[in-house]
């Protein structure tokens, strides 16, 4: 690694989604923070797997999880760490993706809806997702027309907010949000998770696995970047075939081959 990366990995602390996916691959560290976010007891952890992915069917896309987590009574568990705020207003929308794909197949073909486990989605985030301040915003399906009433769907969303005010949490939460803000341990979970973080730093061959992971990465993004490019160029050739334009003229405007253009004008006469 270079100095620039050594020092980059040297400085890592839970709230890096990558240090946090390997901290909770341990049970005990993964189990009692789910308990300090939800506020309920599991009796243990039955599957974890970091990066967890879930492919789509044919063109739909694809997810791949943060941390997915399955305790001894069956119930599901998504925790994303979030540091970019960029994309806030879609976390609603991705939450609710996530809940699809990890409900599709979950269900055997006779089996009763009432077997359908119940799912949690939480998104740690390092910034207010909805601007209200909160450090805890839990959302169920309520009915508009009366709020004691609540739809019985097994879906529940939380969105933590490391910034929020921690007067409405309990204090467990709040060392815990405290821990992922600044890194000050607070009580004996939160030095276990700072002795997990300094140990996996100290780790020579964790970091090197963070470069090459972080390499893949660069080179996954750089890849669909390219193929959004291509896309983008397809739909404007379409345009231009549906507007009669010669082979010649697309070819000189995307840079498409004619066996491009051919294959593009095959398509639209197959959609009508």
């Amino acid at each position: 690694m270079s100095i620039k990366n050594i020092t980059k990995w040297n400085k890592m602390t839970l709230k890096n989604s990558y240090m946090f996916r390997l901290v909770m691959e341990k049970n005990n560290l993964c189990k009692p923070l789910i308990e300090r976010i939800l506020g309920i007891k599991i009796k243990s952890l039955s599957y974890v797997e970091p990066e967890k992915s879930f492919e789509a069917k044919l063109r739909t896309k694809g997810i791949r999880l943060d941390l997915f987590v399955i305790d001894e009574d069956g119930v599901a568990y998504d925790i994303e760490m979030q540091m970019d705020n960029r994309y806030k207003q879609f976390l609603g929308k991705r939450s609710r993706y996530y809940v699809s794909l990890m409900d599709n197949g979950a269900l055997k073909k006779d089996e009763p809806y009432s077997q359908l486990r119940k799912s949690y989605v939480i998104f740690i985030c390092t910034f207010d997702p909805f601007g209200k301040g909160l450090a805890k915003y839990t959302f169920n399906a309520i009915c508009n027309e009366d709020h004691s009433l609540v739809l019985d769907d097994g879906v529940t969303r939380v969105f933590i907010n490391t910034e929020g005010d921690r007067h409405r949490i309990s204090k467990e939460l709040a060392n815990l949000i405290d821990y992922i803000s600044t890194g000050e341990v607070t009580d004996d979970y939160t030095r276990q998770l700072d002795e997990e973080v300094r140990e996996l730093r100290n780790d020579t061959g964790k970091g090197v696995s963070y470069m090459t992971y972080m390499q893949t990465m660069m080179e996954e993004r750089a890849m669909g970047f390219d193929e959004g490019v291509l896309q983008t160029t397809k739909d404007f050739a379409i345009k231009m075939l549906k507007a009669n334009k010669p082979y010649d003229e697309i070819s000189e405007f995307t840079a498409l081959t004619r066996e491009q253009i051919s294959e593009l004008a095959a398509s639209i006469h197959r959609v009508h």
